[in-house]
């Protein structure tokens, strides 16, 4: 003995939401995936001579001016442009002098830039790392007196 079919319009509504139901979890799951960024999270750990930076572009689009606490991305990877924002107290003297001397002459050039790898549902700390060994006035001049870093990693839901 067979049951009998509810009828068309019955049917009809029930493939609707189904297909309906099926399209929402797909967008859902595409706009819950994303990623962070950030030069503005708390204390950078100076003490392993990790300084703040200000994010100037991302993979080639200039951020806004005066920045924001954070930049939602897709995950993947990124090309950041950061500038240092190194403590000169924390610099021996002719360093400091040799660094301002450079930022002058190169202004955006001064920048350095970097991949980093953004997953989902996280949020990266971007600072910039002093070398300490590269003090001197070629490396100055060469940028390669610090290095942009990713000093901490948290889990962030998109939203």
């Amino acid at each position: 003995m067979s049951m009998p079919r509810p009828p068309v319009p019955t049917r009809l509504l029930a493939a609707c939401l189904v297909l309906a139901g099926a399209a929402f979890a797909g967008n859902a799951t595409a706009a819950d995936s994303c990623g962070y960024v950030t030069d503005q999270r708390g204390s950078v750990p100076n003490s392993q001579d990790i300084y703040p930076v200000e994010i100037t572009r991302i993979d080639g689009r200039s951020t806004p001016l005066g920045g924001q606490p954070r930049y939602r991305l897709e995950p993947g990877e990124h090309v950041l442009t950061v500038a240092e924002r190194i403590d000169p107290d924390r610099l021996p003297g002719a360093a400091v002098a040799q660094i301002a001397k450079m930022k002058k002459l190169e202004q955006q050039r001064a920048y350095r830039s970097f991949t980093v790898e953004v997953p989902a549902g996280s949020s990266l700390a971007i600072g910039a790392r002093v070398l300490r060994d590269r003090l001197d006035a070629a490396s100055i001049r060469d940028k390669a007196y610090w290095e942009p870093v990713v000093w901490d990693t948290r889990a962030e839901a998109c939203n």
